[in-house]
């Protein structure tokens, strides 16, 4: 009985609340439009100001190439073959930060 007593309020509440006469497909696509414009038009403006903007890029540029020959220049050469096999077992790969 309770389960027919609240489906039948349920029905009732449903019919009371639903929106009638609107054309959810229509909406949908409107504002799958309005998206699709928006982001065209955030991205117009990240490369204009990219393009606009030389120095900070080259300054990036600049940073990035002097942090990768100092990362280069750190570096050892890589383990000779002997070495690799004196190993007794592989080790996996770390733990991405993100997982925690």
């Amino acid at each position: 009985m309770f389960v027919l007593r609240s489906a039948f309020w349920l029905t009732v509440g449903f019919l009371l609340v639903a929106p009638h006469g609107t054309d959810f497909g229509a909406a949908a696509s409107e504002a799958r439009d309005q998206a699709i414009a928006a982001g065209t038009q955030a991205a117009e403006q990240i490369i204009v100001s990219q393009v606009f903007n030389p120095p900070i890029a080259s300054a990036v540029v600049s940073k990035l190439s002097s942090s990768v020959q100092s990362t280069l220049a750190s570096r050892s050469p890589a383990p000779s073959m002997q070495e690799r096999a004196s190993q007794p077992f592989v080790f996996p790969m770390p733990r991405p930060a993100a997982l925690g």
